[in-house]
C-alpha cells in the first residue's frame, strides 16, 4: 500500500532592502540597471513566477497533496566578448549587487565568444504593453480542485470486477514572465494551464495487469470539464483502454501499414523537430544538415506554427532571448522550409537567426477521424503508445517498442505488444500517407493521427 503524503514548496524573498515587495517589473529593472552600472556592455533579464496546486486520487483515497510556489530571476550577461549567466531566487538588491559582482568577475575570466549577442532588435518583439506583472487569478477554490480529483476517480471506483485501481490527478498552474534587455526590449506574459488525468489497471489472463491512461487539459477549467453536472468521463475513458488491452499477442514480422494514434503521433515527429535545431545543425548532429528547400516528406505533409492562435496552449509572442514569432510553415507540400536558429546558433551558422523553437505545432489533416484512417489503410497495426526505443539524431534511424491493436476492413481485431517499428525518419515521412482532423488541444503539439504505408515491425 502506497503512503499518503504532503508537499509544499515555496521560496521566498522579493523583498526590497527597506521598502515595500519586488514587483516582477521592479526586479528586472533593478538587475539591468546594476549591471550596466557594472561594466557590461550587453545584458537581458529575465524574472519569472509560478503557482501550482496538484491533488491526486487513488481509489477513493487522497494520496498526493502538492502546491508550490517559485520565483526566479535569470541575468544574461555579455561583457568584453565573454558570456555568462546567474540566477537567484532571493532577488533583494543587496543580494543581486552580490550575485552580479561574483558573475561578472567569473566571466570575464572566461574565453571570448564573438557569436554571443543580444539579438538584433529589428528581429524582438515589439509589444506596446508597458504594465502588468501580476499572476493571474485564480478561479477555483481548494475545495472544488480536490473535488474534481475525487469525482473523477469515483466515476470508476467499484464499477467493474476486474478493475484493481484507478488514479486521478487534477494540477494546475499560473505564471508569469518579464523579459527585458539593454536594447529597449520589453516583454511580458502570463498564463495558466489545467489537466486532469486518469490511469486504470485491470486484471488481465496469466496475471497480467494491463493500464492505460486518459487526459484532458487546456488554458481553462472548462477544458477539462470543472463545472459540468457529470462526474468526468477521463476515467471511463482510461478505464475502457486499459480493458480493451487485455490478451495481447504478436503478428508476424513484416510490412504492414500503420495508423498512429494522435496522443503518440508526436514521438515521430520530435527526431524531425529536434533535427531543426540549431544545436543539432551546427554540431553537425542532424540528419537534416543542409536539406533546407529540399523534400524531406511526403508531398502531401504540411506542417505550420501558429504562435497567436487564442486559446490554445504554447501560444506565445515571443521566445526566451526575446525573437518575435510569427505564423510560419515549417514544411509545405514536404519541403523543409525553416531551421530554429536562436541568435547564437544562426551566428555560428553565418544564418539569419528565426526562433528557438516552435510554439503552436499544427498538422493539416484531411481524414475525419481516426476511424476514417483505419478504414482508408485497410489492414495494418494501429499504434496507441510507444514503450521506450530510440532515434540517431545524426542518421535518422530509429526502433521503437510499440503497442496497438492489429486492424482489418475498418475492424479491430486484437491488441497487439511485444513487437517494434525500425526504419529512418527520412524514409518515414516519404511513407506518409494522410492525417485525421482529430489533433488533440491540450498540447502546444497539435499532430492528429498519422497514416503510413509499408512500415517494418517485428516480434521481440
Amino acid at each position: 500500500m502506497r503512503n499518503a503524503y504532503c508537499s509544499c514548496r515555496i521560496f521566498n524573498g522579493w523583498r526590497r532592502s527597506m521598502s515595500k515587495p519586488f514587483t516582477l517589473k521592479d526586479m528586472a529593472q533593478y538587475a539591468l540597471t546594476s549591471a550596466l552600472r557594472k561594466g557590461v556592455e550587453q545584458v537581458r533579464v529575465t524574472a519569472m513566477q509560478d503557482v501550482s496546486d496538484s491533488f491526486t486520487v487513488r481509489n477513493d483515497k487522497l494520496e498526493k497533496l502538492y502546491q508550490a510556489g517559485e520565483s526566479s530571476l535569470f541575468i544574461h550577461l555579455f561583457a568584453d566578448g565573454r558570456y555568462g549567466t546567474c540566477s537567484t531566487n532571493r532577488p533583494e538588491e543587496k543580494e543581486i549587487d552580490r550575485l552580479l559582482d561574483t558573475a561578472i568577475a567569473s566571466t570575464r575570466l572566461l574565453a571570448a565568444d564573438p557569436y554571443r549577442a543580444l539579438p538584433p532588435a529589428e528581429k524582438c518583439y515589439n509589444g506596446l504593453i508597458r504594465s502588468g506583472g501580476c499572476l493571474p487569478s485564480d478561479p477555483l477554490s481548494v475545495e472544488a480542485k480536490k473535488k474534481t480529483a475525487f469525482e473523477c476517480a469515483a466515476g470508476v471506483w467499484g464499477t467493474d470486477p476486474s478493475l484493481v485501481h484507478v488514479t486521478a490527478d487534477y494540477s494546475d498552474s499560473r505564471s508569469c514572465l518579464y523579459i527585458i534587455d539593454s536594447q529597449d526590449l520589453y516583454c511580458f506574459s502570463s498564463d495558466t494551464y489545467y489537466s486532469l488525468s486518469a490511469e486504470c489497471a485491470v486484471n488481465g489472463p496469466h496475471n497480467t495487469r494491463p493500464s492505460d491512461w486518459y487526459v484532458k487539459g487546456g488554458i481553462t477549467p472548462d477544458a477539462i470539464g470543472i463545472g459540468e453536472s457529470a462526474p468526468d468521463n477521463c476515467a471511463r475513458l482510461a478505464l475502457e483502454r486499459a480493458l480493451a488491452k487485455r490478451a495481447p499477442g504478436k503478428i508476424p514480422s513484416g510490412y504492414y501499414n500503420m495508423v498512429v494514434e494522435n496522443r503518440a503521433a508526436s514521438t515521430l515527429l520530435a527526431p524531425v523537430i529536434q533535427a531543426m535545431s540549431g544545436s543539432a545543425l551546427q554540431q553537425g548532429s542532424s540528419f537534416l544538415l543542409n536539406m533546407l528547400g529540399k523534400q524531406i516528406a511526403a508531398s502531401h505533409f504540411t506542417l505550420k506554427d501558429e504562435p497567436h492562435l487564442p486559446n490554445e496552449p504554447g501560444r506565445r509572442y515571443f521566445d526566451s532571448e526575446g525573437l518575435a514569432t510569427k505564423p510560419r510553415t515549417i514544411i509545405e507540400n514536404g519541403i523543409l522550409n525553416l531551421y530554429f536558429l536562436s541568435t547564437y546558433f544562426a551566428g555560428k551558422m553565418q544564418m539569419t537567426p528565426t526562433i528557438e523553437g516552435p510554439s503552436v505545432l499544427q498538422l493539416e489533416g484531411c481524414e475525419k477521424d481516426l476511424h476514417s484512417l483505419i478504414q482508408k489503410a485497410g489492414k495494418g497495426v494501429l499504434v496507441t503508445g510507444f514503450n521506450g526505443g530510440n532515434c540517431n539524431g545524426t542518421t535518422g534511424d530509429f526502433s521503437y517498442g510499440i503497442e496497438g491493436f492489429l486492424f482489418e476492413n475498418g475492424d479491430i481485431l486484437r491488441p497487439l505488444n511485444e513487437m517494434i517499428i525500425s526504419g529512418n525518419m527520412k524514409d518515414l515521412w516519404l511513407r506518409f500517407l494522410s492525417a485525421a482532423d482529430d489533433a488533440l488541444h491540450y498540447s502546444a503539439w497539435q499532430i492528429p493521427s498519422l497514416l503510413f504505408e509499408n512500415i517494418a515491425f517485428a516480434g521481440l
